[in-house]
This record gives structure tokens, C-alpha cells and sequence, in this order.
């Protein structure tokens, strides 16, 4: 197993958790996923993203704009397209694609965050249709508000406001979102290819 970061340091203390091996890549650079030409590949896991910036259109700045959709979805195309290639040489694969519920339904900020979430739906079923007939199944899953680091950056307004449409009435853990990708990525999810898991404690109901 290999885990890939931009945060060395990071990226090897989580890898060490996980017990697998740690390459230092920029997810959004092509040069970059080509330098991994040497590494095999049956499951890809597309974990990066972030909220650079939660400004209405109107007072959005196009440099964060692109930089936006660079880390949420030039990144998922880039590494789909490394990893497709090889899954397509073995006849089989699994992609999990980490999505956002703000991929799904109508908010009033954050446009940059929501159209390249949204990007990241569509090209998960353009990848199912495309290539399930070759044997590689690819998936999303879209969670709402989950316990991470970048949590703590939010307004307690607007985190306030979010989990007041939120059913369960709490945020994920991120071990929530694990099982799901751990699911789609399995033989258990055999028959289960263009979902979009939401694990969003009732958010989309």
C-alpha cells in the first residue's frame, strides 16, 4: 500500500500508522503522478481536497478560484488517469473518489469548492460507464462535516449552522468515512460501480 502527500512529514507519520510505504507528490502535478510510473495499483483512494476559501462569487479572486478546482479535481483526473492505465493493463481495479455532500445540493458560498465537488460527481460516473465494461469500478463517497484538523479553521457560526441541518445532530469521525471507501473498495462491493455514497448523518434527506 502507498500513501501520497504534499506534507512530507505528515505524510510519513500517517503512512507509519497505516503501516504502508510514503511517496512525496503534488497531486495536482502531472509530472509528478508520472513519476510513479514504477508503482502498481488495484485500489486508488482520492482523499485530497479542501475549502480554500468560503467567498461569494462576487468577492471571489479567480487565483483561488483555480487554485480551488486544482486540489479538488484537476487532482482526481490526474490521478484516475495514472491509475486507469494500469488497471486497464490487469483487467481490473477499484477507484473510491472522495466527494462532498457540497458536491450535491445548492449552498450560498464556497462556489469554487462546490463546482469542483460537483466535477468530482460527474467524472465518477463518466469513469463507471467508460470503464466498467474493462472490470474497474468507480465510486464516491460525499460526507458532510467530519472531526478534522481542517475543522477547527471553521467559524463556530457557520459550523453551527451546517450541523443544524444535519439529522444525527453530530460531525463524523473520519473512521465513518473509512468504512465507506473501505466498502466500495472491497470485493463486497462486487456489483456496486457510479454510487455516491453519502455518509452525511442525514444531511441530503
Amino acid at each position: 500500500m502507498l500513501a501520497v502527500d504534499l506534507d512530507a512529514r505528515e505524510g510519513k507519520a500517517t503512512a507509519a500508522e497505516l503501516g504502508c510505504r510514503f511517496r512525496a507528490i503534488d497531486v495536482t502535478s502531472e509530472s509528478d503522478w508520472a513519476a510513479l510510473e514504477d508503482e502498481s495499483v488495484d485500489v486508488l483512494v482520492n482523499n485530497a481536497g479542501g475549502l480554500l476559501s468560503a467567498a461569494f462569487v462576487h468577492e471571489h479572486d479567480v487565483e483561488t478560484w483555480r487554485a480551488t478546482l486544482e486540489l479538488n479535481l484537476t487532482s482526481v483526473f490526474l490521478a484516475m488517469r495514472w491509475a486507469i492505465a494500469k488497471m486497464l493493463a490487469q483487467g481490473s481495479g477499484s477507484v473510491v473518489n472522495v466527494c462532498s455532500v457540497s458536491g450535491m445540493v445548492g449552498q450560498a458560498d464556497a462556489p469554487a469548492y462546490q463546482a469542483a465537488k460537483a466535477g468530482v460527481a460527474m467524472l465518477t460516473r463518466n469513469a463507471a460507464i467508460a470503464y466498467g465494461p474493462k472490470g474497474i469500478r468507480i465510486n464516491a463517497v460525499s460526507p458532510s462535516i467530519v472531526a478534522t484538523p481542517a475543522l477547527d479553521d471553521e467559524p463556530a457560526e457557520r459550523l453551527d449552522a451546517f450541523l443544524s441541518r444535519v439529522p444525527l445532530g453530530h460531525v463524523a469521525q473520519p473512521g465513518d468515512i473509512a468504512a465507506a471507501i473501505a466498502y466500495l473498495a472491497s470485493d463486497d462491493a462486487r456489483y456496486v460501480t457510479g454510487a455516491n455514497v453519502a455518509v452525511d448523518g442525514g444531511y441530503l434527506a
